[in-house]
């Protein structure tokens, strides 16, 4: 898996028709996003149900309402497939839509595993077909940001990375606490500050150590994370579902930080440290507006979720050039990233149905 092709078959600049497998909250909110792109379209949406199906393609203006996952893959006038099932259903959703040769954006985490994730990446480019992992943080404008000011190298060497994300989930969330479900804090949450880590330091660190807590069914509640890199960098994370953190990242460099603020997996504001030579410091304060929803989007379910956006706009464009993945958030990054959250579940003693 280290060698990946970026560049698919065919180049596109019409309009793509999107297919829905799975009709939940997180679905929903990926479609109102979609209707502020416009070369996107809502063609098709899947449920377990003909009633669900239905009633999401009347709410959101899709064209066709399937009861099964295959009806939906065997449309072909379907382009690219949204995959917002449960965790533990990625992997096999992914392969459906990827052997009826559809491009893919499945929501994170990829899979459950890495050899889940490997047979994924590899199944889309044997087959030469689009698939991302929805990272969508990835592609806020204050990320963005950050991402140039680490490459014009404005704070120096990068030694340290903090980054933390907690939220008090209600106890008959099954979603989050059921260890069948795919549950526990760090695939659904902690995956966040971890994709800072990955996207600033690398994917590959030397070490990674992380402590925490299981639930008494097996997933877990809370993590602490440490990364250690080559050249005495480092990065701290941490996650928990008991209570609601600070979320925000700090990196440190030699020559000053770049800190984004709360809520920092969907962040508007950026603040930039520098230090100067008789060691005072300047702070600059870049804030970037949030997207405005669709006059035809519903009411979203989560917060921030108008930020999608970003995100459908970055896969459809690198759909339409024919890319098989989207630069700013590459195949390889998604599984490294799988790779570390592997070694943290076996510290912690996290194990599923697919391991």
């Amino acid at each position: 898996m280290t060698s990946m092709t970026t560049t698919a078959a065919a180049t596109t600049q019409r309009a793509l028709r999107w297919g829905f497998i799975g009709c939940g909250k997180i679905s929903s909110d990926f479609a109102n996003a979609l209707k502020g792109v416009p070369d996107a379209v809502l063609h098709a949406c899947a449920a377990r149900s003909s009633s669900s199906a239905e009633a999401f393609a009347s709410t959101h203006g899709f064209k066709r309402a399937y009861s099964s996952y295959e009806q939906l893959c065997a449309d072909p006038e379907v382009d690219v497939v949204y995959i917002g099932t449960l965790h533990v259903s990625h992997f096999e959703h992914s392969l459906l839509a990827l052997e009826q040769r559809k491009h893919v954006l499945v929501e994170k985490p990829m899979t459950m595993n890495t050899t889940q994730a490997a047979a994924v990446i590899r199944k889309a480019q044997d087959k030469k077909l689009f698939l991302m992992e929805g990272m969508w943080t990835r592609f806020f404008p204050a990320v963005r940001f950050v991402r140039e000011q680490l490459q014009k190298h404005v704070i120096g060497d990068v030694h340290h990375v903090q980054a933390d994300i907690g939220f008090r989930f209600a106890p008959d969330n099954a979603r989050l606490w059921e260890r069948a479900l795919g549950g526990g804090g760090l695939l659904d949450i902690g995956i966040y500050p971890l994709a800072f880590v990955t996207m600033v330091l690398g994917g590959d660190p030397e070490r990674v150590t992380a402590s925490g807590k299981l639930s008494d069914g097996g997933v877990d509640v809370y993590g602490a994370v440490t990364l250690e890199y080559s050249g005495n960098r480092f990065a701290s994370v941490q996650y928990s579902c008991l209570a609601d953190f600070a979320e925000t990242v700090t990196i440190v460099g030699s020559k000053g930080r770049l800190h984004i603020h709360t809520p920092s997996h969907h962040p508007t504001h950026v603040t930039t440290t520098t230090y100067l030579a008789d060691g005072s410091t300047v702070e600059q304060l870049t804030v970037f507006p949030a997207p405005v929803a669709h006059p035809s989007a519903t009411a979203f379910n989560y917060g921030g979720s108008e930020g999608f956006v970003y995100e459908a706009q970055a896969v459809t464009h690198a759909v339409q050039r024919g890319e098989t993945q989207q630069h700013e958030y590459p195949l390889t990054e998604s599984l490294a990233l799988m790779k570390i959250m592997d070694a943290i579940r076996q510290q912690l003693g996290v194990r599923y149905e697919a391991d």
